[in-house]
């Protein structure tokens, strides 16, 4: 009887144990952040791109290339939203909208140059007071993340000079 309970405790505390280890999709999650962090891009969990409520219960994944030193001075004119599918005004790239605000016409050909690169699951690109960002649904290949930080880069380069 009494190695029966010692048994029945040690099982208890052994399943306990084996569901605080992450999952293989944490552990990828895990790694694609320090990839993102090791190509210069800051990962936040935020609100999803179309959710009207600032501040909402983070839902999605945005990838941020901050702003640098030359492009500090980053105006509210440089708001902007474009996000996959047909929800919001209509842009000038197929299968992409506008939500709230679009990106200054100067930017639009550097915009065209990092729709050719981004992944196919890439949702949203967007330019907010903190950087230009992407929003990824963390599913994919490491290499994509390349791809992010080459698209939002060239848009980057475009927006300092505008």
């Amino acid at each position: 009887m009494i190695y029966l309970l010692i048994f029945v405790v040690v099982m208890v505390m052994l399943s306990t144990l084996t569901t605080l280890r992450p999952s293989s999709r944490q552990k990828q999650q895990v790694l694609f952040r320090r990839h993102a962090n090791q190509c210069g891009l800051h990962v936040e969990l935020v609100a999803d791109a179309l959710s009207k409520h600032k501040g909402g219960a983070p839902t999605a994944v945005r990838y941020l290339l901050p702003w640098t030193a030359k492009n500090l001075r980053h105006g509210d004119k440089r708001h902007w939203l474009l996000v996959r599918g047909s929800r919001g005004a209509t842009s000038p790239w197929q299968g992409w909208c506008w939500f709230q605000q679009s990106a200054p016409n100067e930017i639009h050909e550097a915009i065209t140059g990092a729709l050719d690169i981004i992944p196919e699951n890439v949702n949203a690109l967007c330019s907010n007071s903190f950087g230009l960002g992407a929003y990824w649904p963390e599913c994919g290949e490491m290499l994509e993340i390349e791809d992010i930080a080459k698209a939002l880069r060239i848009i980057s380069r475009n927006n300092s000079q505008t």
